[in-house]
Formats: structure tokens, C-alpha cells, sequence
């Protein structure tokens, strides 16, 4: 096995293909499901782009730090993704806010206002590039490559060894480095999981939310999209239970996507929201009463994807509050829009997830009704399994350094630190700082 030595130098991984592959893949159809997930831009690159500005969201660290000086960095990542490119800023007017999270209050839900840019899925790839330029000019960008280890160096003058591999290889390479940066996304959450085991790496253990994607008429969540592109409105009934909407896509699209071998459903739209749909996921977790794992939703959503054969499974919102399964084809049970995904399975998602979570759901969507009446409306369609928090909560100090573990850093989505484009580069940012710091200092 060879080893190659990175001190002094940078070098970016991604198992994923590269953005030219990511594009050509998904034009000829080819595992899309997995190709919207991995490859040089994440996740993100095919999402709609939702830039959260904002201390308030998307990090489960930015409450260590005073709140502008996160800002600050986010605003700095936002110019930085955009690349001196236009992307309108909605949610700027306060009043109009404040007036919804008092229409919010009255139902007794919370509206969590804060401004987002919208970026477009159209427009994201271009952005992707630029940023890939950008790094290539400092650092080699090597995709393609799996970590398959990641274990103390026993050579002197490094700290880490990285086992790699790529198809074709004869064999795994070794790659030294006195400071690793591990950011594998949500779709890397369960390999770093399994190397936190390896490594003794302290964490907590993921407490998932489970829904589905509520696709309806273009103008269907009217009322909130004149206020935000992504409002958060969110219903805590007690005992560690809540539902809320997350990641609202006006006139944009339910998507599958490919996390853990697993489909699931994500949205995107682009920035001339062109469809006569939209869509939001709405997320319940049951708190005490029933407590969601890591292990138990994903034997539900492999039940699920064994029932549909690997794809999305869809439901009236009609036959949801009733109880009753669907059946025939998604385009004739849709009614007002066309459906994002007219050859999802049919089927019951109300008899297949846990009977306290249906309850939250189908009283949550009574409440949101009271604020968007068209919610209610029986030929929308459900899209599902929607999953967030799939991945634990590594520990990690503001320098997103692992306790006791010098030299190995922790970022983004994949160690449960991070929701979102924003967030995810605001921990890597901080990685990047403190490592360049010591660098510096030891140069």
C-alpha cells in the first residue's frame, strides 16, 4: 500500500463524481436518486439554493458565537457562493412578519422569521463551477475517491492517515496529514458513524422527524410565501412532540433522493418558480410519547421503499385524514396542479408511519389550514417518507476540532451539526480558520 504525505499542502476528497459527471448523469437519467445527493457540491447543488441568513438557523454551533459575528461569515459564504451574481433577498420586511407570527400565534403556532437568498436550482450548477475554480486554484479537487479509513498515523511528523480507493485501483492508498477535515454530508452520516464507533468520537444519538412532502396548487401557501421563501411555522404541542414545515418550494418540484441506499423525497425549485405546483415537507417528531431512532426509521423507510420497489410512495391529503389507502395513478388523483412525480406508488402512508406521529400530522395540517386554507384541499398530494436528522451530534469545540483528537475536524450535515448550504460552510469556515491559524503559527 503507498502512502503519499499532504503536510503542508490541501487536498479535497469527494467520493462523488465531479460536476460535469453530476450534470451529464442526471440529463441521461442515470441513478438520479443518488446523483442529486453525491458528488462535488453535495447535496445542495441540485437543491433550489435556499442561502439561510440568519444565526437562528440551520446550526446547532452558531449559539456559541455573538450572533453578528455569524452573520458576518454568512454574508461573507453568501458573496462567496454567488460570485458577484444577483439572487433576490426575500423576507426583509419585519411588519409583514411580525403580522404573520401574530396570525401564527392565535393558532397556536410559532412562525420563525429570518431572511433567505434564493438561488435557484437553475442557477446553482453555475455557481458550483465558479466555486470549483475557486478551490482548484489552491487546492487539487479529487473526486471519485472513497475514504474507507480514517486511524492515528504511526509515522513521525503526521498526526493522521486517510485510507483511500477508487475503482480501477489495484489497491487502497494511504494519505498522511497532521489536520483532516471530515464533512460527508447526510449521505455519509451512517459511514461516520461507524468510524466515530472505530475512533471513540463522543456524540448523541440522532432523534430523526418524519413526514412526507405536501405538494399542492401553485398558490396554496399564499398567506406565507408573501412574507418568506422558507417559512418555518412550527407547532410544539408539549412533551418534546413538534410538527413544522420545512424547506417550502413555490412553484418547484417533490424530488426522490437517494440517502443510505434509501429513497427518500427532498423539493427544489428554480428561480423563475415555472410549475404550477408547490411544496413544503412537513416533519413531525412524537417527542415522549414516541420516541423516533435512528434504527427504527430506517427499517420503516426500508419497508416503505420494499412496498414501491425503490420509488416515492404518494397519497391523496383526502385519503390521509381519512385513513384510507390510494389508489389508481397519481395524475388522475391529483387535482388543481400537475403532480412533480406522476409515477410515485400509491398506497396508505397513514397506516405505515406510527399512529402518535399520523395524529400530529393530520392536527398540525388542520392548523396551517386556519392560516392557508387551501392546504386542506383533498386532491393535494402527500409524497413520501420525508427524514431529517438522520445523522448523531458529534461534540466538537468552536473550532469544530473533535475532543481529544487533535488535528481532526468536523463539518456540515453528515455529523449532525449543520442544516443547510449556509450552515454546513459556515462550520467548514471555521475549521479552515482555526487550522490555517495553527499552520500559521507553527510555519
Amino acid at each position: 500500500m503507498r502512502a503519499r504525505t499532504a503536510t503542508g499542502h490541501v487536498v479535497v476528497l469527494d467520493q462523488g463524481d465531479d460536476i460535469d459527471g453530476r450534470i451529464r448523469a442526471r440529463e441521461l437519467g442515470l441513478d438520479e436518486k443518488r446523483t442529486i445527493t453525491s458528488g462535488f457540491g453535495g447535496a445542495g447543488m441540485f437543491s433550489d439554493g435556499k442561502l439561510c441568513l440568519s444565526h437562528r438557523i440551520g446550526s446547532t454551533v452558531s449559539h456559541r458565537f455573538p450572533p453578528h459575528e455569524v452573520e458576518a461569515r454568512q454574508s461573507a459564504i453568501d458573496e462567496l457562493l454567488r460570485a458577484g451574481e444577483d439572487a433576490p433577498l426575500h423576507g426583509a420586511d419585519n411588519a409583514k412578519a411580525a403580522e404573520l407570527a401574530e396570525l401564527a400565534g392565535a393558532e397556536d403556532l410559532e412562525y420563525l422569521h429570518y431572511p433567505v437568498r434564493h438561488v435557484g436550482s437553475d442557477q446553482l450548477m453555475r455557481m458550483t463551477s465558479a466555486l470549483r475554480q475557486q478551490v482548484e486554484a489552491v487546492a487539487p479537487v479529487l473526486c471519485g475517491i472513497r475514504c474507507t479509513e480514517v486511524r492515528p498515523s504511526l509515522a513521525a511528523g503526521h498526526r493522521w492517515e486517510v485510507l483511500i480507493t477508487k475503482d480501477g485501483w489495484p489497491e487502497p492508498e494511504a494519505l498522511r496529514a497532521n489536520n483532516v477535515v471530515l464533512a460527508p454530508g447526510k449521505i455519509g452520516a451512517a459511514w461516520l458513524r461507524a468510524l466515530g464507533d472505530t475512533l471513540g468520537l463522543p456524540r448523541k444519538s440522532a432523534q430523526p422527524k418524519l413526514g412526507f412532502r405536501l405538494e399542492g396548487p401553485r398558490e396554496f401557501l399564499d398567506l406565507l410565501l408573501k412574507v418568506a421563501t422558507d417559512p418555518k411555522v412550527i407547532w410544539k404541542p408539549g412533551a418534546g412532540a413538534e410538527v413544522r414545515t420545512h424547506c417550502v418550494c413555490f412553484g418547484g418540484d417533490v424530488v426522490p433522493a437517494q440517502y443510505q441506499d434509501l429513497t427518500l423525497v427532498g423539493g427544489h425549485s428554480t428561480s423563475d418558480h415555472g410549475h404550477d405546483r408547490s411544496n413544503t415537507a412537513v416533519l413531525a417528531t412524537a417527542g415522549d410519547a414516541f420516541p423516533l431512532s435512528t434504527e427504527y426509521v430506517r427499517d420503516l423507510v426500508t419497508r416503505m421503499n420494499h412496498a414501491t420497489g425503490g420509488r416515492v410512495m404518494a397519497q391523496t391529503l383526502g385519503d390521509f385524514l381519512a385513513g384510507v389507502p390510494s389508489t389508481g395513478t397519481v395524475p388522475d388523483a391529483a387535482h388543481g396542479f400537475a403532480p412533480s412525480i406522476p409515477d410515485a406508488v400509491t398506497g396508505n402512508l397513514a397506516a405505515l408511519f406510527p399512529q402518535p406521529i399520523v395524529v400530529l400530522l393530520r392536527d398540525y395540517l388542520q392548523r396551517l389550514a386556519r392560516l392557508c386554507p387551501q392546504v386542506l384541499n383533498p386532491g393535494n398530494m402527500l409524497y413520501g417518507p420525508a427524514v431529517e436528522r438522520w445523522a448523531d451530534r458529534f461534540e466538537v469545540g468552536d473550532d469544530m476540532q473533535a475532543p481529544g483528537h487533535p488535528g481532526l475536524y468536523l463539518a456540515g450535515d453528515g455529523p449532525g451539526l449543520t442544516g443547510g448550504i449556509i450552515g454546513a460552510a459556515d462550520s467548514g469556515w471555521l475549521a479552515g480558520d482555526a487550522i490555517a491559524a495553527r499552520h500559521s503559527v507553527n510555519a
